[in-house]
């Protein structure tokens, strides 16, 4: 199997492109988006052969979309109430099926207790792959 060609949104320092490089699944971040210079900076120096984006994922146009060929997005949203809505509607309208998830780090073996907030989506055609600990896999929508 190919590596996944992966898009960071919000990539912040860079905390969800060291998950996934940890994850031991192959993929490729081809490009990371963030508006903030000093994250930015963090980035860079973590992660320095890596397509950096200062700006906003309002100002990616199409065309910058599709030049990247992406298989997955990650991302780590700073208002994750209003993004999470906005979110779900276009997820919702383009045709994706998707599951939420709750879960304390530590149910992962990661030695914090807050309560992160997890989307998985895919295109309705395809089922999901994987489905999260404690969850019964049925999509919420």
């Amino acid at each position: 199997m190919a590596p996944l060609r992966v898009l960071e949104l919000y990539s912040g320092v860079g905390g969800m492109h060291h998950a996934l490089r940890e994850s031991c699944v192959p993929a490729q971040v081809v490009a990371a988006v963030d508006v903030n210079t000093v994250a930015n900076e963090v980035y860079r120096y973590n992660f320095p052969h890596t397509q950096l984006l200062a700006k906003t994922i309002e100002g990616i146009t199409l065309q910058e979309f599709d030049r990247l060929s992406f298989d997955m997005i990650l991302m780590s949203p700073p208002c994750q109430p209003f993004t999470r809505d906005l979110l779900l509607r276009t997820i919702e309208n383009c045709g994706f099926q998707y599951q939420e998830f709750l879960l304390s780090p530590t149910s992962l073996g990661i030695p914090n207790s807050r309560l992160r907030y997890f989307l998985i989506a895919k295109l309705q055609s395809e089922p999901l792959p994987f489905q999260a600990p404690g969850t019964d896999g049925v999509p919420q929508n």
